[in-house]
């Protein structure tokens, strides 16, 4: 019987993922919420015994690239985020989520490659492997690039049925997704894609509660009612170890994945 496989992957920001509508707000957020949030998540996976992908902006491993931004350094710079990640007994795949957080649909080629280069350099530097990679806002694009500079597995565009609809008609696609928000429907089970060197894990899953926990995480996704969404969470973290326990499901970070299908 072939056993189904999940793929957990975290969006590790900080103020980089608002670096171009950051308002007071993010920066009290980012500052008193965030990194609770983060070790609280790190406790979770390690009660359940999951691995899950950490997707972090290589700036925040780049001191120099902190300075002449808004507020203080720590909404930028965040080394023993990292740090602990890496030290957590569980093997997390720390993944890519950028350079900077820019988007890809809006760069050029070399703009691209100029990204990446800072990508790989910074995993280089910090001695930690680049197999991963979740485009920022999910702005799937310049793939080829990817393989280019040694990524194996990225996450791409959502294949909900509510997505498909939006890529076809934009009023229409918001219509669905809140039809889908609003009734319990399950989320569709996707294939990976492999094309060529690299391989294409689509999203599928989003974990609904007030103010949105998604199936690709955001720690910035529990700053409101925190104790409401980490229940929530965790109810379906649960539901995943007894699946687990049943033989009926395996968890995979998206390093891991990439190896299987290739």
């Amino acid at each position: 019987m072939t056993i189904a496989k999940l793929t957990i992957s975290i969006d590790l920001e900080l103020a980089w993922g608002n670096w171009d509508n950051l308002s007071p707000f993010h920066i009290q957020n980012i500052e008193l919420k965030e990194r609770e949030v983060i070790d609280r998540l790190l406790e979770v996976f390690e009660r359940y015994g999951l691995s899950v992908t950490w997707a972090f902006v290589a700036a925040l491993l780049d001191e120099n690239s902190s300075k002449n931004m808004p507020g203080k350094k720590s909404l930028w710079f965040a080394p023993e985020i990292i740090e602990k990640i890496r030290k957590s007994p569980m093997a997390h795949d720390l993944g890519s989520h950028g350079g900077k957080h820019r988007y890809f649909n809006e760069m050029t080629e070399q703009e691209a490659i100029e990204e990446l280069e800072f990508v790989t350099h910074i995993h280089s530097k910090y001695n930690i492997p680049l197999n991963s990679f979740v485009y920022p806002r999910n702005k799937v694009a310049k793939t080829e690039i990817l393989a280019k500079h040694g990524i194996k597995v990225y996450r791409g565009e959502d294949q909900a049925w509510h997505e498909s609809i939006r890529r076809k008609q934009v009023h229409l696609g918001r219509a669905a997704n809140l039809i889908d928000k609003m009734l319990p429907i399950a989320p569709q089970a996707v294939k990976p894609q492999i094309n060529k060197e690299i391989c294409n894990v689509p999203g599928s899953m989003l974990f609904f509660s007030r103010n949105g926990i998604r199936r690709f995480v955001h720690p910035s996704n529990f700053w409101s009612e925190t104790e409401q969404q980490f229940a929530i969470f965790e109810t379906f973290i649960k539901r995943v170890s007894d699946l687990i326990n049943f033989n009926q499901l395996e968890v995979c970070t998206m390093a891991e994945f990439s190896q299987h299908e290739h």
